[in-house]
């Protein structure tokens, strides 16, 4: 009660005018899918059958849809409320506060804590949810880790996707995952020594260029942000050489996205030497946005 003192008087002229360009974009963004009726599809917690990647893959969708269908239903609600035909609720005002600020709703960040502007994160929440339907058909065929490149950008959560990947390999190497290292290489023959070897796209490079041999200065005209070449991930035994030598590589984080703010793992990135140079630089790579 002490938290509804605080929230905005109902005031229907101010709240369509400012509410209804949001409820336009979500009715836009979900026309032509089914994703707001699409059945959810059971999260298991553990399968001793069913491949840690894979498990993965399917527990992401439904997560997915689970948050499209929350934020669906809270929108709706208010949507109601500006069209006169329901009252308004605590919950419905918290909404509209949050909104009215141009903030993302603590109910849908507590699920899944995206983008801090609600339009690009309604954006990325429809973007990542369309584009798992195909990592789900991929996963189910068995093409997903040998049908062409991946994107971690079109994951909600590509750290715990790494890790599933780290499981899948023990398993099939028989040992512990404790007993593995993470490898990169921009030649797609040194990840051999894993069992499971992934191919992804999508990454882009900050404060310098790669152009898949090794880091370069950015020139007077280069862009501050550039792609960097496909790469190849995977988990490998710790007693497996590495793709490159020590002096020759830099670990350049890979962040969530261009803020900064979290870390999904980090890669060892050809520089030709001088790593303090690149550490001056601001080098990091983040996941392109969706």
């Amino acid at each position: 009660t002490d938290l509804i003192k605080f929230l905005p008087e109902f005031d229907k002229e101010k709240w369509a005018a400012q509410l209804q360009p949001i409820l336009n974009l979500w009715k836009k963004l979900n026309q032509g899918t089914d994703l707001i009726n699409k059945k959810l599809p059971p999260f298991v917690e553990k399968s001793n059958s069913s491949p840690p990647v894979v498990l993965f893959v399917t527990n992401e969708r439904h997560s997915a849809l689970k948050l499209i269908q929350q934020v669906h239903a809270s929108l709706s609600a208010l949507s109601k409320v500006i069209r006169g035909t329901a009252l308004v609720t605590p919950e419905v005002q918290k909404l509209a506060a949050s909104l009215l600020l141009h903030q993302v709703p603590d109910a849908w960040s507590r699920l899944w804590n995206g983008p801090d502007d609600p339009v690009h994160y309604l954006r990325s929440l429809v973007a990542k949810s369309l584009a798992l339907g195909s990592w789900v058909e991929k996963a189910e065929s068995g093409a997903l880790l040998t049908g062409g490149s991946l994107d971690l950008s079109e994951l909600f959560h590509p750290d715990t996707f790494l890790n599933a990947l780290r499981q899948q390999t023990a398993r099939n190497l028989k040992c512990s995952m404790d007993d593995l290292k993470f490898i990169c290489s921009w030649k797609a023959s040194d990840v051999r020594g894993g069992t499971v070897a992934v191919k992804i796209e999508g990454l882009q490079l900050e404060g310098c260029t790669f152009d898949g041999i090794r880091l370069t200065d950015n020139q007077g005209d280069s862009p501050s942000v550039s792609s960097v070449p496909p790469c190849s991930f995977a988990w490998v035994k710790k007693d497996a050489p590495e793709p490159y030598t020590e002096n020759d590589c830099i670990s350049l984080p890979i962040y969530y996205s261009a803020e900064r703010e979290h870390i999904v793992t980090r890669l060892n990135v050809p520089c030709g030497g001088d790593q303090d140079h690149w550490i001056q630089t601001g080098a990091a790579l983040f996941l392109k946005n969706q």
